[in-house]
């Protein structure tokens, strides 16, 4: 049998890992196993052995890492272990750098082939990593076309294998019946929904978890039709890790649990959410959207005086143009005024269809006619 490390330390990794675990499965028939760090949709493949669940991987900020250090590091001294052993024939990591950088360097040492899906941020700070990866890795692979024009200016071969989120997106819009979500939501058709999306990780939810809850009750009180706020639970959470500190947003927002982030981006009207890859999701549904962000102050001061990348934050503004959706981040992030951006769309609704539109076009910039699981399913077999 042959093995296939697998390490996805992030919610929308696990979506990508599980959807190239199954587009391998389909195109190429052996006797394959893949294990490693992952969450639910990984297992729900059936055909992945968790070694680590990612849940405990779910931190952001560079301070609030710091407390989870040990444990991470006590997983990633397993993986070089069983690396030691012979236990992988290759591997395929995503993102999570200041963890699977250390592993890639010891799975090269060890000769074990190193894919390294969905490159980490290397064009917004530490730019040194990545010739790191040039290094460790057998294959570098981007997921947005601005990231290889980085790459090769500093001499590094990468292939853009197009983002897994369209499949995604696609695959659930055809599958979907929209009348049977809202019936399952119990959305009436003279509802409006805002989506509210705080983040994957714990420390996204300690500090913008409380400026969504102002924003929202904010929206209620000026906006004089109905409304729903719907809060999708990330695979990575649990329902217990919603902290509410206003007590009427227990009644305002609702949570939405298993993993129903697609059904709530498809009934809602506009969305204010944490910068990352929900604003990509977002986007692909072509949902008006506010970006918020907010970390503790270390972290907003080492991101302030060490990070090259300064503006835009949003995946959406880089692909498209800085001022397409409007960004909130750290002081910047008032409830007042992020109200006030989501109640200029809501009352004018040709405001919001013609934002809608405007974010259609991430998908013809991101879009290259080719599978992206299927893309790496491909590369990966080369390898085995």
């Amino acid at each position: 049998m042959k093995r296939i490390l697998i390490s996805a330390g992030e919610a929308s990794s696990d979506v990508h890992a599980a959807n190239l675990v199954r587009a391998f499965s389909r195109s190429f028939k052996g006797d394959f196993e893949f294990s490693g760090l992952g969450g639910e949709q990984l297992i729900s493949t059936k055909k992945f052995v968790p070694e680590f669940y990612n849940r405990e991987f779910a931190v952001s900020g560079l301070i609030e890492l710091g407390w989870r250090i040990p444990f991470i590091y006590s997983a990633l001294r397993h993986f070089k272990r069983m690396a030691d052993l012979g236990a992988y024939n290759a591997a395929v990591l995503l993102d999570y750098p200041d963890f699977n950088i250390p592993l890639a360097r010891h799975l090269a040492k060890k000769g074990i082939p190193v894919i390294y899906y969905i490159s980490p941020q290397v064009w917004v700070w530490r730019s040194s990593r990545a010739e790191k990866l040039r290094d460790y890795s057998s294959e570098i692979l981007t997921i947005f076309p601005f990231e290889k024009d980085f790459y090769s200016s500093r001499g590094i071969e990468v292939k853009y294998v197009g983002h897994p989120l369209l499949d995604e997106v696609d695959s659930y819009l055809q599958r979907t019946d929209l009348k049977a979500v809202k019936k399952r939501l119990n959305i009436s058709d003279d509802e409006k929904v805002i989506a509210v999306l705080p983040g994957s990780r714990h420390g996204e939810i300690k500090y913008i978890l409380p400026v969504l809850e102002r924003t929202c009750a904010i929206i209620r009180e000026k906006y004089k039709g109905k409304l729903r706020f719907l809060l999708p639970v990330a695979p990575t959470l649990k329902k217990e890790d919603i902290v509410f500190t206003l007590p009427q947003s227990s009644e305002l927002i609702e949570l939405v649990e298993g993993n129903r982030s697609y059904d709530v981006y498809s009934v809602s009207t506009y969305a204010v959410l944490a910068s990352g890859t929900a604003t990509v999701e977002a986007a692909l549904f072509k949902l008006p959207m506010s970006i918020v962000y907010k970390v503790s102050p270390i972290s907003a001061f080492l991101f302030k005086n060490f990070i090259r990348y300064k503006d835009p934050i949003g995946m959406v503004n880089l692909l498209l143009g800085n001022g397409t959706v409007k960004e909130f981040f750290q002081s910047g992030a008032k409830p007042e005024d992020v109200a006030q951006d989501v109640l200029k769309y809501l009352n004018d609704p040709e405001l919001c269809s013609t934002k809608s539109k405007e974010l259609g076009r991430v998908r013809e910039v991101l879009f290259t006619g080719q599978s992206a699981s299927k893309n790496v399913a491909e590369i990966l077999a080369k390898y085995l």
